[in-house]
């Protein structure tokens, strides 16, 4: 599918934030169709990682979208000099920062929790540490196997701003959003064929789904 076929912004059913991107085609693709956020990895570490300067090159021919910089376990230094480079709108850390020193990076946060490694008491006492200085909590696992209790994240959901990293599809993501009423969630950014070049048959779906009825 090629950018050109969508490029009126749709209407969405929840915030969506398409991290992890790699290339100008998913970056166009998500702030024509109307995602909230488009993100960039900077974490090294990170099969998805790119360089400043290639995403100043593409962020430089996007609009619409609000920019994430997402970091793993890079230093405050690091965090700040890279959101101050590009300009970013928001930043998701993936780390254990106290909150004061989030504070001091003066940009809205996304904090990531992995809720793999967090019992239901811990998971909660995460969220309310932070919840002060971060904007939005994303939610995630760092396998395929997910276990968190439901009922807590319905509550979660009711009371932050959580964005929903946990598996999703076509089949589910409704029923996610009905059930827990997240406040956005995260999809990932793939690989171009080549250059300019991206088939775009997946998100489209799924992008479908969530489009709400004018």
């Amino acid at each position: 599918m090629n950018i050109s076929s969508y490029l009126c912004a749709m209407s969405f059913q929840t915030n969506i934030k398409l991290g992890n991107i790699t290339n100008l085609s998913d970056a166009r693709f998500a702030a024509a169709a109307g995602a909230t956020y488009i993100g960039f990895c900077f974490d090294p570490m990170n099969e998805h990682y790119i360089t400043p300067i290639k995403a100043k090159e593409i962020i430089d021919w996007v609009t619409g979208s609000s920019v994430v910089a997402e970091f793993g376990n890079q230093s405050l230094e690091e965090i700040r000099d890279i959101s101050e480079l590009l300009n970013v709108d928001v930043i998701e850390v993936n780390n254990t920062f106290l909150p004061d020193e989030l504070l001091s990076l003066g940009k809205p946060i996304i904090k990531k929790v992995n809720v793999n490694v967090f019992t239901k008491e811990k998971l909660q006492h995460a969220i309310t540490a932070y919840e002060k200085v971060a904007d939005a909590f994303h939610v995630y696992a760092d396998s395929e196997t997910e276990t968190y209790d439901c009922d807590q994240l319905v509550s979660l959901c009711q009371s932050h701003q959580l964005i929903w990293g946990l598996q999703l599809n076509t089949g589910n993501v409704l029923n996610i959003l009905s059930s827990f009423k997240p406040f956005g969630i995260n999809l990932v950014g793939g690989t171009e064929e080549k250059a300019g070049m991206k088939d775009f048959d997946e998100l489209n779906d799924l992008f479908d789904v969530l489009r709400t009825e004018d």
